[in-house]
């Protein structure tokens, strides 16, 4: 029988992907990324800044989310809207939305959609969606605006 933990297949189950990323709920990066591995596999899909492939977490973490937490006014809060998969799956899909606002005062609302591989209760392959024009927007008017 299947734990509120984890499911038989080792997989983490919808419950234990929704307390994984209360932490993104609280601003809590940190916690969060205890739970994906160091050498994860992370691609920003699109045609944008942020967009291409990060091969650790730490690529991905000193790059792009360094970089669009730069021109945020406090830390990004994500608040999970659904979970698609997990359980028996390997893989589960995490919908999220933003609701943040950067430093010149520009509203910065993105919704995410980030596909999830797990093992051993780790994130080690991500492939995320998300609005890459209103990313630019945000890197170009504040970037432009420190320099």
């Amino acid at each position: 029988m299947a734990s509120a933990i984890a499911h038989a297949a080792g997989y983490p189950t919808k419950a234990r992907i929704r307390q994984i990323f209360a932490h993104l709920t609280k601003g809590d990066a940190a916690a969060f990324y205890t739970h994906v591995a160091d050498n994860v596999s992370w691609t920003v899909m699109g045609t944008h800044a942020l967009s291409g492939h990060y091969d650790s977490k730490a690529s991905f973490l000193s790059t792009s989310v360094a970089r669009i937490g730069a021109v945020l006014e406090g830390p990004m809060k994500l608040q999970v809207r659904s979970i698609i998969g997990g359980d028996e799956e390997e893989w589960a899909v995490i919908e999220m939305v933003a609701q943040s606002r950067c430093k010149n005062g520009m509203v910065y609302d993105n919704t995410y959609s980030w596909s999830t591989r797990w093992d051993d209760g780790k994130i080690v392959e991500v492939r995320a969606y998300l609005d890459g024009l209103l990313l630019n927007k945000a890197l170009s008017e504040n970037e432009n605006a420190a320099s």
